[in-house]
This record gives structure tokens, C-alpha cells and sequence, in this order.
């Protein structure tokens, strides 16, 4: 009996021997190409670590604005926007509002920030008489924020200083200053304006 059982565990022993002897090596070899891949992915990261470095960043901004100036496109707009608010917050009579109306929308973009504004200055008919909403501009500000590269939007910001008329039957009674603000994003692709945001800022009694 102990005969027999001397030879089975031999024999166990011997399996386990060979078992290990085939496995083991195969253990090995995942290991080994375990290894290699995660080596593979520590470069790959590595490369893609380096393109994210400030010069590597810098030039895809470079590659993406090469063909946008956008000094020159915020010297046309600061122009133009500047030019059309003054000529619309100026109009004295509803002839006068007529004949720079559509000089007006074309350097506002004829889009969004022409409506808003031509809505805010339209010349009003009080007893049969001209009578704008500005009493005259005291001055007109154009800001701009950071470029989106990726959106192709500039933020505006419009802010301009007037002279109101209260609009009443004899529209004589006036303020000295108002303040209010236009604000948008404008796309340098589309040369289109987003929605306005118009703002009163600031009123002073005469």
C-alpha cells in the first residue's frame, strides 16, 4: 500500500513538475510582452506630453490664426462700430436718420447689433414731429475680449455715452448723460454677430 502510494505521489510530483516546466515559461513570455506594451504606451505618452509643451502649443495656435489678423479685424471694427453709433446717436430728424440709415447697418454688419441699435435711436413722431432718442453722443468706447481660436469668436463690448430725450408729448425735458452698453461675440469666420445683450449702466439727472 505505502508502495503504491509512494509511486502515485511520484508520479503527482512528476506531473507537477512538468506542469510547471510548460507553464512557468509562458508566464514568462506574458510578462514580458506585458512589459512591452505598457513600455509602448509610456513613449506614446511621453510624445504626446511634448506636443503639449508651451512651444508645442504656441505653435498650433500659430498654425490655427496664421491666416487671422486679428489686430486689423478689431482696427475695422472699433472704426466702423464708432463711425455708425455716432451717426445714429446723432440724427436730429427722421430725413436726417433716413439718409445715413443704411451707411449705418452696413458698418454695424446689417445683423443683430444693427437692429439693436437702430431700435434704440429710431427718430419718433411726437404730434406730427421729428424727435430722436439721443439729444447727441458724448462718446463711444469699443473694447474687445480674448480671442477664441477654436470658436472663431471676438467678444465686443460697446459702451456709449449719450444725451437721452425722455420721451414724452413735448420731449424737452432731458438727463445730461446715459450710459449703455452693447455686448456680444463677434465670428471672424462668418464676419456675423451673435445675439446682444444691451445694458443700461448709468443715468445723471441735468
Amino acid at each position: 500500500m505505502k508502495k503504491v502510494l509512494m509511486v502515485i505521489l511520484g508520479v503527482i510530483n512528476v506531473f507537477l513538475l512538468v506542469l510547471t516546466l510548460v507553464i512557468y515559461p509562458r508566464q514568462i513570455k506574458a510578462t514580458k510582452q506585458a512589459i512591452s506594451k505598457n513600455n509602448a504606451k509610456i513613449e506614446n505618452y511621453q510624445a504626446n506630453a511634448n506636443n503639449l509643451t508651451v512651444k508645442g502649443y504656441q505653435k498650433v495656435i500659430r498654425n490655427k490664426v496664421k491666416n487671422i489678423d486679428i489686430d486689423n479685424i478689431e482696427n475695422t471694427l472699433r472704426n466702423n462700430y464708432s463711425q455708425a453709433i455716432t451717426e445714429a446717436y446723432n440724427a436730429k430728424t427722421e430725413d436726417e436718420y433716413k439718409a445715413k440709415e443704411n451707411d449705418i447697418a452696413t458698418k454695424l454688419g446689417s445683423n443683430h447689433l444693427a437692429s439693436k441699435v437702430m431700435f434704440q435711436t429710431v427718430i419718433q413722431k411726437i404730434n406730427g414731429k421729428d424727435y430722436p432718442k439721443s439729444n447727441g453722443l458724448n462718446s463711444v468706447s469699443v473694447s474687445f475680449g480674448k480671442f477664441d481660436v477654436d470658436k472663431h469668436t471676438l467678444p465686443v463690448n460697446i459702451l456709449v455715452d449719450y444725451k437721452p430725450v425722455v420721451e414724452d408729448e413735448s420731449a424737452t425735458q432731458q438727463v445730461s448723460s446715459k450710459k449703455v452698453m452693447y455686448s456680444f461675440n463677434y465670428n471672424t469666420k462668418t464676419q456675423l454677430d451673435g445675439t446682444v445683450t444691451f445694458t443700461e449702466l448709468v443715468s445723471v439727472d441735468k
